[in-house]
């Protein structure tokens, strides 16, 4: 996880305790330009303040570093959340206790909603289409769309299971992440990854068939699909995989 993403998940984290950057300042002690820089990534943040947020938030120690090199946001996620401490807010300026009413699934949809907040903010500065950069640029915002899809799909499993209210919600952060991914990969028609997602799409052998075609696992088949991540050794496989499909659908409409 990238450091805007820790920050992202911070913000997040305030925000479910109905919290404004003004309230953390005054738990921590902290200026509200500093912890701005921390929720937006923009610089490396000092230990001292990592941990005045953490406690200020009521975190477990090493919170901050535990997001930060995180592979799996969901994982991570779900073990903060899990992870024992109090359930109650610092003091606010008024001296007022103020109860945490907000669930767990209040914390997931305020993650999913930075996610999706980030995410549309990358593709804004997505670089020019003839950039060499562009294709590498797209995958790996691809990527950081999948992997918050699959959070989003863990929070809304747990939003329906718990019986709360943002089951609707979530599902549209779902959709609206499945939205911003097939854009992307439409904006690379010319890429082997898109092709072959069109191929796949477009065949009648089932998934299980064709990545034993590829010889590769479902798992593997669903990275080339979803991320564009394509084992070394199956390239030409995938390759020959898309571009048969692609002439048979010429023959087809062609025959017609």
């Amino acid at each position: 996880m990238s450091r805007e993403a820790a920050g992202a998940a911070i913000r997040a984290l305030r925000e479910a305790r109905d919290w404004s950057l003004a309230d953390l300042a005054s738990a921590t002690g902290l200026s509200i330009m500093g912890l701005s820089y921390l929720e937006r990534g923009a610089r490396k943040p000092h230990k001292g303040t990592v941990q005045k947020v953490e406690n200020g938030l009521g975190l477990p120690p090493g919170t901050y570093s535990r997001l930060l090199v995180a592979e799996d946001a969901e994982a991570e996620l779900g073990q903060l959340i899990a992870a024992p401490g109090p359930r109650t807010s610092p003091a606010r300026p008024t001296g007022a206790i103020v109860v945490d009413r907000h669930s767990d699934t209040d914390v997931l949809e305020g993650y999913a909603e930075a996610q999706l907040d980030a995410l549309r903010s990358v593709i804004a500065r997505l670089p020019s289409e003839a950039s060499d950069e562009y294709e590498t640029y797209i995958l790996s915002v691809i990527t950081q769309c999948v992997k918050a899809e699959m959070l989003a799909a863990s929070s809304w499993r747990v939003a329906v299971n718990t019986g709360a209210e943002h089951g609707a919600r979530l599902m549209a952060h779902l959709q609206d992440l499945e939205a911003i991914r097939s854009d992307l990969l439409r904006r690379l028609p010319g890429s082997l990854a898109a092709r072959f997602d069109q191929a796949c799409t477009r065949s009648s052998l089932p998934e299980a068939v064709i990545a034993a075609l590829l010889g590769v696992s479902a798992e593997e088949l669903w990275d080339i699909r979803n991320r564009g991540v394509i084992p070394p050794g199956a390239l030409a496989r995938v390759r020959a995989f898309a571009d048969e499909s692609i002439d048979k659908t010429a023959g087809d409409d062609g025959g017609g």
